[in-house]
């Protein structure tokens, strides 16, 4: 049945200066954009968008939607504001569960708190002995343990201090293995995170996902639930046999995750100098330059697209000259950096001539690279400078995607954050601000042939808003009305 989206404000990004009142849909593409009569004329369904904006559908480049899901049923600490509020709502989760089930707090951010440092283990067995319970930092490279959660580790394990409770970097990723969630588990997670990013406009995302993950979201791909366009990145030792694969229209297997350091909250991303708040501190490079040539070789030899999370400028800098020295397929494969917040002109020049794409949260600017806040107390005033520079990524003519890591997933907090930086020559316009959120991120995900514009031949995913983002400084207090996934109606909030 061909639909007439009608009465609305289209803004195609296609060229800024166009402007329509409705599309044709029909088999899952838009069909006319530019003819009002022949969209009347020829839609069998009509929808009255009441005036409202219509853009292309919202990418998030990054994400990890699946753990969102997920933590819908664990304890939310992401508002406490000190520890003892974090241990109120722990022991009402305690009250509910059975012996020896898990207690998992997550998104703690210490740096609200009253006392800014991390829980201790001995903290947290005062609260339970009887469950194993972990909290999770909000950048999610750090967590801390109880002595039985801890029992339930590996000895093996590396960044475990067993005398503090305190995980770092892959010890936190893995304990999905030792919480061992079922794959009935982690689809009913997805579907939860689906119908968020439902409602905020989202109609795909690049989802980092472990083997379990990519084996959740085949099965919810086989039996016809999966409504929302999902780019996978696998961990890459976890990749086997597997090659890159378009599944489905919906489900593709795109490239590899893999971590050159961790994040400044954690203390463990990794800089040229020490962090002004931990001297001789300078933070955790997750593998040697040959070690990352070894897994970019191995990546290209099987079509993989390469995703390196980089957020400190030495990690930066190792990633730039892994990719120099190893790459071959940089351009055509559209390799990437992930994060890329400490970055310096002559790096994002190098990143320019390499031809290399960044995906980039403008959120993390905004929550802090406040005056004050958490990264100028990690890396001082000079250094806060580098964090982020959107304008001068823009300006260099690097293709910049835009992703919200959870932090949160909303595009719109997104898309303010990098209109609002912190840094006032940081700031990008908001147009330039939908491009990165939406054209650039299918252009990063190798979808550009089909998503990030609403223009004749492409795939009719929009979203539609209650103001025209590009005509108000309330971006935040703007509302997603309806979201529409292949000419199908996802969300409707008119």
């Amino acid at each position: 049945m061909s639909k007439g989206f009608i009465n609305g404000n289209v803004i195609s990004l296609a060229g800024r200066s166009k402007k329509y009142h409705g599309v044709l849909v029909e088999d899952g593409k838009v069909t006319c954009i530019e003819d009002y009569d022949k969209i009347m004329k020829n839609s069998e369904e009509k929808i009255n968008l009441n005036g409202y904006t219509v853009l292309p559908g919202f990418i998030d480049s990054h994400v990890h939607l699946m753990q969102m899901g997920l933590k819908e049923k664990w304890v939310d600490l992401s508002e406490t504001d000190s520890f003892e509020e974090a241990k109120y709502y722990l022991e009402k989760d305690i009250d509910k569960k059975d012996d020896g089930e898990w207690i998992i707090g997550v998104d703690f951010d210490d740096t609200k708190w009253k006392r800014s440092s991390y829980p201790t283990k001995k903290e947290l067995d005062e609260i339970t002995e009887d469950h194993p319970m972990v909290l999770k930092r909000i950048c999610g490279h750090i967590g801390v343990a109880n002595s039985k959660a801890l029992e339930m580790v590996d000895e093996d394990w590396d960044k475990v201090n067993r005398d503090t409770g305190i995980l770092k970097e892959e010890a936190v990723w893995n304990l999905d293995e030792v919480m061992d969630i079922d794959i009935e588990t982690r689809k009913e997670a997805i579907k939860r995170g689906i119908k968020k990013a439902h409602e905020l406009g989202v109609t795909g995302i690049h989802e980092v996902v472990d083997r379990d993950g990519w084996d959740a979201y085949a099965e919810l791909d086989d039996e016809t639930e999966l409504d929302l366009r999902v780019r996978c990145y696998l961990h890459y030792d976890e990749i086997g046999d597997l090659e890159p694969i378009n599944k489905s229209e919906f489900l593709a297997l795109r490239g590899v995750k893999v971590f050159a350091d961790g994040s400044f909250g954690g203390r463990t991303a990794a800089l040229n100098e020490e962090y002004k708040d931990d001297p001789g501190n300078k933070g955790l490079l997750m593998h040697p330059k040959e070690e990352l040539d070894d897994i970019i070789s191995m990546a290209e030899s099987k079509g993989f697209q390469c995703m390196v999370h980089a957020i400190g400028d030495r990690a930066i800098d190792i990633v730039l000259d892994a990719y120099s020295d190893s790459a071959e397929r940089i351009k055509e494969l559209r390799h990437r950096i992930e994060h890329a917040e400490m970055l310096y002109d002559e790096n994002i020049k190098r990143i320019r001539e390499l031809g290399l794409v960044l995906s980039i949260q403008p959120n993390f600017a905004y929550k802090w690279s406040q005056p004050g806040g958490m990264n100028e107390k990690r890396l001082g005033k000079e250094r806060l400078k580098k964090c982020d520079p959107l304008w001068n990524i823009q300006r260099a003519l690097v293709k910049m995607a835009f992703g919200s890591d959870n932090m949160p997933m909303s595009p719109l907090f997104g898309i303010y954050a990098a209109t609002n930086h912190p840094l006032l020559e940081q700031r990008i316009s908001t147009y330039n601000a939908l491009q990165s959120y939406i054209t650039n991120s299918a252009y990063i995900g190798r979808d550009e042939n089909e998503l990030g514009e609403i223009v004749e031949g492409k795939k009719a995913d929009f979203v539609v808003l209650s103001e025209n983002p590009l005509n108000t400084e309330n971006l935040k207090d703007i509302e997603v009305k309806m979201t529409v996934i292949n000419g199908k109606i996802v969300y409707d909030n008119r």
